[in-house]
């Protein structure tokens, strides 16, 4: 409880000092879609996140992990940072302070049937990749 309220505190604070740094649009006419590996969400990459000046990006993660449920729109997906709860509050206070960012253009944060199934099929690849790895460590 005591950690939730200290990152809300943290990334707030990263937000309002990172204020609408983030891209609004686009030149790139098909942007790629990226997974990120922990927390098994996706990014795309005019967003301009991983050129972002850190903490912005550590933030964001949370961000990315409430829109990924969005967009996939599975009552129990599993895959959030901390909690449903905490990513989404967090994703509002990051649309309070990036509204006009890219990513949270309308077609990158409500549920899309034929993206979901994409985005699902490359969790279960990502996930098996992971698990290779950790196999042939041991």
């Amino acid at each position: 409880m005591l950690i939730s309220l200290y990152l809300r505190i943290w990334f707030w604070i990263t937000f309002i000092k990172y204020r609408n740094s983030l891209p609004t649009t686009s030149d790139i006419e098909n942007p790629k879609m990226k997974i990120e590996g922990f927390s098994q969400s996706f990014i795309y990459e005019d967003e301009g996140l991983w050129e972002a000046k850190w903490p912005l990006p550590e933030a964001f993660k949370y961000v990315i992990s409430y829109r990924t449920y969005l967009v996939i729109g599975i009552e129990n997906d599993k895959n959030f940072m901390r909690s449903k709860r905490f990513d989404r509050s967090i994703y509002t206070i990051a649309k309070r302070y990036f509204s006009n960012w890219i990513g949270f253009h309308p077609s990158r944060c409500t549920y899309n049937a034929e993206l979901s199934d994409r985005m699902q099929r490359i969790r279960k690849v990502s996930l098996w990749k992971f698990e290779k790895m950790f196999d042939e460590e041991i």
